[in-house]
């Protein structure tokens, strides 16, 4: 710095605020670049969080497609249980029917022997729920 001009030591301040700046801007933007590199670093955590709870999911609806797939070929359907439903209810119907000939066939040995009236005979066929004889009303 032995041959500085006038103009050259009017300069060196202004070069020297300029240097200065130029130090400031660059340390700020190191430190926003490695605040930006640390939330780098959390989000690729964050993905890599994801990625296994994505996995986990996927793996929970294949169970439950599973699931639903083995209640679905074991469970009856409403069609199903219909026709059972009307099978047993005539498969009631018909030993009811054979009861009620036993019962019609007691009444009648039971009315031969003359163990009961012929009113006793009529009351019992005309009950429900197969009546053999309609109950007569008598006129009041």
């Amino acid at each position: 710095m032995g041959n500085m001009t006038t103009k050259d030591k009017i300069n060196e301040p202004a070069n020297q605020e300029i240097l200065d700046a130029i130090n400031v801007f660059s340390s700020r933007t190191d430190e926003r670049f490695e605040r930006i590199e640390s939330d780098m670093g959390s989000l690729k955590s964050d993905v890599g969080t994801l990625k296994s709870d994505v996995g986990t999911l996927k793996s929970d609806v294949g169970t439950l497609k599973s699931d639903v797939g083995s209640i679905k070929a074991t469970m009856v359907t409403k069609e199903y249980l219909d026709d059972k439903l009307t099978n047993l209810k005539g498969d009631l119907i018909v030993l009811m029917r054979k009861e009620d000939r036993k019962l019609a066939t007691l009444i009648q040995v039971l009315h031969e022997r003359k163990l009961i009236t012929d009113e006793d005979k009529h009351k019992i066929l005309s009950l429900e729920p197969f009546p053999l004889i309609p109950l007569i009303q008598p006129n009041i």
